[in-house]
């Protein structure tokens, strides 16, 4: 590895091409030429003296040495990023990133945001919307941070659980008029099934009652849960509530019990941060992250 380090639009180069997985795709995003990408990208190649990308189709995908380089320049990107903002010199208030799935952000985080930012501020929760949280961690600093839906145990970071969900089947009232107050379990596959990301929620609510599960062609996955939600209420299927996350979208009901059974949700979302010494401003919101998810309607220190 040469020792000269290229400069920062050809680290960025090779992030952006990584993300998107094609030159051309990348010089559209950062405004430039395709031969100008290439050409970041090939100063990048010589100075860490591995080849980062191998074509494939009409684009590119990191090789091994280029995935692992690409984590390092990620990670250390954002910390050159967050470094201004998390100074004890900044003029402003110590901005916290917070990478979060949108139906989270629109559901939790953002009616709590001005209990999470303190009173009188003292911190600024800057939302990063991330569509694939939930497959990948973002990259974490000193000053960034990330809300992941999961069963935790992720190698490389510290992992704490933000709140406890049960499982609960709700539908829209005339589909439950339609159930019955009192019904068998696999009376509910006589219904379309709506799910959250994933089939797991709704496979473990059914082996929690001695069935097993299988997704069938009227069965939906949607890419969100407040998706989920207004998909039932709209009368596509039922849907399985996550208490007391769901209240937060049906507060004034609209959707109604399908099966009085309520199950543990295997899955929760968890605060992930780097570990060792963290930032104070961040230990303070991961401090009110915790209060608010066991005490939802109270304040934040």
């Amino acid at each position: 590895m040469h020792r000269y380090i290229p400069p920062t639009e050809a680290l960025q180069a090779v992030l952006v091409a990584a993300d998107t997985g094609s030159f051309m795709a990348a010089a559209d995003r950062l405004n430039t030429t395709h031969g100008t990408i290439s050409r970041r990208i090939a100063a990048v190649e010589h100075w860490a003296g591995l080849m980062l990308f191998t074509r494939h189709g009409r684009g590119v995908r990191l090789t091994l040495d280029g995935q692992r380089l690409a984590a390092r320049l990620e990670l250390a990107l954002a910390m050159l990023e967050d470094g201004r903002a998390t100074a004890p010199s900044a003029p402003d208030l110590p901005v916290i990133r917070v990478g979060v799935v949108q139906s989270f952000a629109r559901l939790w985080l953002i009616p709590n945001l001005a209990r999470l930012e303190g009173d009188p501020p003292d911190l600024r929760p800057d939302l990063r919307i991330e569509p694939e949280i939930d497959n990948r961690h973002m990259t974490l600093s000193d000053a960034r941070i990330a809300i992941r839906l999961g069963r935790g145990g992720w190698s490389g970071v510290l992992a704490e659980p933000l709140m406890r969900e049960e499982l609960q089947p709700v539908a829209a009232p005339h589909f439950a008029k339609e159930i019955g107050k009192s019904p068998k379990a696999l009376r509910l596959l006589d219904f379309p099934l709506l799910h959250d990301a994933s089939i797991e929620n709704w496979r473990d609510w059914f082996n929690s009652q001695g069935h097993s599960y299988e997704p069938r062609p009227q069965d939906r996955i949607l890419s969100g849960h407040d998706l989920v939600l207004s998909a039932a209420r709209a009368g596509l299927g039922l849907a399985l509530a996550r208490h007391p996350y769901s209240r937060l979208d049906d507060p004034g009901g609209g959707l109604l019990p399908a099966h009085p059974a309520r199950v543990a949700n295997l899955s929760a979302f968890h605060i992930v941060t780097r570990p060792g010494p963290r930032h104070p401003a961040v230990d303070r919101l991961v401090r009110r992250l915790h209060l608010l998810g066991r005490h939802p309607h109270s304040g934040a220190d």
